[in-house]
Protein backbone atom coordinates (compact mmCIF):
# COMPACT_ATOMS: atom_id res chain seq x y z
CA UNK A 1 0.00 0.00 0.00
CA UNK A 2 1.23 3.43 -1.03
CA UNK A 3 0.92 5.70 1.93
CA UNK A 4 -0.01 9.73 0.33
CA UNK A 5 1.31 12.58 2.69
CA UNK A 6 -0.35 15.78 1.97
CA UNK A 7 1.89 18.86 1.68
CA UNK A 8 1.88 22.24 2.05
CA UNK A 9 3.14 24.91 -0.60
CA UNK A 10 2.71 28.09 1.05
CA UNK A 11 4.75 31.68 0.16
CA UNK A 12 5.66 33.20 3.80
CA UNK A 13 7.09 31.31 6.87
CA UNK A 14 6.86 34.16 9.09
CA UNK A 15 9.11 34.56 12.17
CA UNK A 16 7.08 36.61 14.80
CA UNK A 17 5.46 35.02 17.69
CA UNK A 18 3.09 32.24 17.60
CA UNK A 19 2.54 31.05 21.01
CA UNK A 20 3.19 31.38 24.26
CA UNK A 21 7.08 30.36 25.41
CA UNK A 22 8.84 29.64 28.46
CA UNK A 23 12.47 30.72 29.65
CA UNK A 24 15.11 27.69 29.26
CA UNK A 25 16.31 25.69 32.52
CA UNK A 26 18.73 23.47 31.26
CA UNK A 27 21.37 24.51 32.87
CA UNK A 28 24.61 22.85 31.64
CA UNK A 29 23.20 21.09 28.50
CA UNK A 30 22.66 24.52 26.71
CA UNK A 31 26.23 24.88 25.73
CA UNK A 32 25.68 22.95 22.39
CA UNK A 33 22.97 25.78 20.92
CA UNK A 34 23.57 29.23 21.16
CA UNK A 35 23.15 32.64 19.58
CA UNK A 36 24.27 34.40 16.70
CA UNK A 37 24.08 38.27 15.81
CA UNK A 38 24.77 39.84 12.83
CA UNK A 39 28.35 41.51 11.76
CA UNK A 40 29.28 43.72 9.16
CA UNK A 41 27.65 46.30 7.72
CA UNK A 42 24.84 45.95 10.30
CA UNK A 43 26.34 44.52 13.76
CA UNK A 44 23.86 43.07 16.16
CA UNK A 45 20.85 44.16 14.46
CA UNK A 46 19.64 40.71 13.37
CA UNK A 47 19.76 37.51 15.84
CA UNK A 48 19.33 34.09 15.64
CA UNK A 49 20.37 30.94 17.40
CA UNK A 50 22.72 28.16 16.38
CA UNK A 51 23.21 24.71 17.00
CA UNK A 52 26.86 22.76 17.41
CA UNK A 53 27.01 20.07 14.45
CA UNK A 54 30.55 18.80 15.28
CA UNK A 55 33.72 20.07 16.89
CA UNK A 56 34.11 22.48 14.52
CA UNK A 57 30.90 23.25 12.63
CA UNK A 58 27.51 24.56 14.06
CA UNK A 59 24.23 25.45 11.75
CA UNK A 60 21.92 27.85 11.47
CA UNK A 61 19.08 30.06 9.32
CA UNK A 62 20.04 31.08 6.00
CA UNK A 63 17.39 34.06 6.11
CA UNK A 64 19.43 35.40 8.79
CA UNK A 65 21.10 37.96 7.46
CA UNK A 66 25.32 38.67 7.60
CA UNK A 67 26.08 36.38 10.13
CA UNK A 68 29.57 35.94 10.28
CA UNK A 69 31.81 32.59 9.53
CA UNK A 70 29.07 31.10 7.00
CA UNK A 71 31.73 28.86 5.71
CA UNK A 72 28.44 26.81 3.71
CA UNK A 73 24.99 27.67 2.16
CA UNK A 74 22.54 24.72 1.37
CA UNK A 75 23.21 23.85 -1.68
CA UNK A 76 19.67 23.71 -3.28
CA UNK A 77 19.36 27.29 -1.85
CA UNK A 78 17.12 25.99 1.22
CA UNK A 79 17.23 28.04 4.78
CA UNK A 80 20.60 26.12 6.14
CA UNK A 81 24.15 27.62 6.32
CA UNK A 82 26.91 25.90 8.06
CA UNK A 83 29.14 28.30 10.54
CA UNK A 84 32.43 27.62 11.82
CA UNK A 85 31.88 27.70 15.38
CA UNK A 86 34.30 25.31 17.79
CA UNK A 87 32.06 23.26 20.19
CA UNK A 88 32.65 24.41 23.64
CA UNK A 89 32.99 21.56 25.78
CA UNK A 90 30.34 18.96 23.71
CA UNK A 91 27.77 19.26 20.86
CA UNK A 92 24.26 17.43 21.00
CA UNK A 93 23.54 13.55 18.82
CA UNK A 94 21.18 14.23 16.00
CA UNK A 95 19.02 11.54 14.48
CA UNK A 96 15.93 11.30 12.47
CA UNK A 97 12.66 12.80 14.04
CA UNK A 98 9.91 10.42 14.24
CA UNK A 99 6.19 10.99 13.42
CA UNK A 100 4.27 11.94 16.67
CA UNK A 101 7.00 12.15 18.89
CA UNK A 102 6.92 14.71 21.39
CA UNK A 103 9.73 17.56 20.70
CA UNK A 104 10.85 20.89 22.49
CA UNK A 105 11.67 23.67 20.36
CA UNK A 106 14.61 25.64 21.81
CA UNK A 107 15.89 28.94 20.85
CA UNK A 108 16.44 32.78 21.52
CA UNK A 109 14.01 35.17 22.41
CA UNK A 110 14.39 39.42 21.72
CA UNK A 111 15.00 39.88 25.08
CA UNK A 112 17.87 37.73 24.71
CA UNK A 113 17.07 34.67 27.39
CA UNK A 114 16.88 31.12 26.29
CA UNK A 115 13.24 29.65 25.86
CA UNK A 116 11.66 26.65 25.30
CA UNK A 117 7.79 25.47 24.09
CA UNK A 118 6.82 22.15 23.68
CA UNK A 119 4.77 20.09 21.05
CA UNK A 120 5.10 17.11 19.02
CA UNK A 121 6.31 15.90 14.81
CA UNK A 122 3.57 15.75 12.77
CA UNK A 123 3.37 13.77 9.60
CA UNK A 124 2.47 16.67 6.71
CA UNK A 125 5.73 17.47 4.88
CA UNK A 126 6.02 21.72 4.33
CA UNK A 127 7.71 23.39 0.95
CA UNK A 128 8.46 26.67 1.31
CA UNK A 129 7.13 27.96 -2.67
CA UNK A 130 9.54 31.13 -2.01
CA UNK A 131 13.29 29.43 -1.87
CA UNK A 132 12.11 27.30 -4.45
CA UNK A 133 14.79 24.82 -2.78
CA UNK A 134 12.13 21.84 -3.47
CA UNK A 135 13.04 20.61 0.18
CA UNK A 136 10.78 18.76 2.15
CA UNK A 137 10.81 20.44 5.50
CA UNK A 138 9.02 18.90 8.45
CA UNK A 139 6.60 20.40 10.61
CA UNK A 140 5.77 20.68 14.48
CA UNK A 141 3.49 22.56 16.90
CA UNK A 142 5.43 23.19 19.52
CA UNK A 143 5.67 27.51 20.18
CA UNK A 144 8.30 29.92 18.38
CA UNK A 145 9.15 33.66 19.03
CA UNK A 146 11.40 35.82 16.93
CA UNK A 147 15.09 34.74 18.04
CA UNK A 148 13.74 31.06 17.95
CA UNK A 149 15.36 31.07 14.22
CA UNK A 150 18.01 28.05 14.09
CA UNK A 151 17.45 26.48 17.13
CA UNK A 152 17.18 22.75 17.90
CA UNK A 153 14.07 20.71 17.87
CA UNK A 154 15.26 18.43 20.98
CA UNK A 155 13.60 14.80 21.32
CA UNK A 156 12.67 13.23 24.51
CA UNK A 157 16.12 11.49 24.42
CA UNK A 158 18.25 14.20 23.97
CA UNK A 159 18.44 14.31 20.41
CA UNK A 160 18.48 17.27 17.94
CA UNK A 161 15.68 16.33 14.97
CA UNK A 162 15.97 19.63 13.19
CA UNK A 163 16.64 23.53 13.61
CA UNK A 164 13.07 25.58 13.53
CA UNK A 165 12.82 28.02 10.90
CA UNK A 166 9.71 29.94 11.92
CA UNK A 167 5.89 29.35 11.38
CA UNK A 168 3.34 29.15 8.98
CA UNK A 169 0.87 32.45 9.28
CA UNK A 170 -2.48 30.50 9.37
CA UNK A 171 -5.67 30.28 11.43
CA UNK A 172 -6.50 27.10 13.89
CA UNK A 173 -9.60 26.36 11.49
CA UNK A 174 -6.82 26.06 8.43
CA UNK A 175 -5.23 23.64 11.00
CA UNK A 176 -7.66 21.49 11.71
CA UNK A 177 -9.06 21.38 7.86
CA UNK A 178 -5.77 19.63 6.76
CA UNK A 179 -6.12 15.99 7.97
CA UNK A 180 -1.70 15.60 8.07
CA UNK A 181 -1.85 18.26 10.72
CA UNK A 182 -5.07 17.19 12.82
CA UNK A 183 -4.97 18.14 16.43
CA UNK A 184 -2.14 20.26 15.97
CA UNK A 185 -2.35 23.80 17.73
CA UNK A 186 -0.07 25.40 15.33
CA UNK A 187 2.12 24.61 12.31
CA UNK A 188 6.26 25.55 13.03
CA UNK A 189 8.43 24.58 10.23
CA UNK A 190 11.75 22.94 10.92
CA UNK A 191 14.53 21.94 9.07
CA UNK A 192 14.87 17.64 9.61
CA UNK A 193 18.19 16.20 10.34
CA UNK A 194 18.08 14.42 7.01
CA UNK A 195 18.71 17.49 5.03
CA UNK A 196 21.55 18.72 7.23
CA UNK A 197 23.25 15.68 7.08
CA UNK A 198 22.76 15.86 3.32
CA UNK A 199 24.48 19.19 3.28
CA UNK A 200 27.11 18.24 6.07
CA UNK A 201 28.45 15.54 3.25
CA UNK A 202 27.96 18.38 0.49
CA UNK A 203 30.61 20.26 2.88
CA UNK A 204 32.83 17.99 3.59
CA UNK A 205 33.30 17.15 -0.22
CA UNK A 206 33.98 20.63 -0.71
CA UNK A 207 36.71 20.79 2.09
CA UNK A 208 38.38 17.35 0.73
CA UNK A 209 38.59 18.57 -2.45
CA UNK A 210 38.14 22.43 -2.49
CA UNK A 211 38.66 23.00 -6.29
CA UNK A 212 35.97 20.63 -7.59
CA UNK A 213 35.37 17.83 -9.37
CA UNK A 214 37.74 18.79 -12.43
CA UNK A 215 40.52 18.69 -10.22
CA UNK A 216 40.04 15.26 -8.69
CA UNK A 217 42.29 13.34 -11.12
CA UNK A 218 44.88 15.77 -10.69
Amino acid sequence: MIKIMACFLIGVVTAGCNGIVKPDLSGGTNDSYFLVFSGFPVPYLYMASAVQWNDDYAVTTRHTPFIPNVTYSCSTHCDLVFIKHKANGHYPSWRAPRVGESITAVGGSPYLVTTTGKGKVYQTPFVNADEHSGDLYAIHDAPLVKGMSGGPVIANDGSVVGINIGFYSTTLNDVSSNSGVKGAERISIFIPYSIIQREWGMLQAKLTNPHGPKYAAK
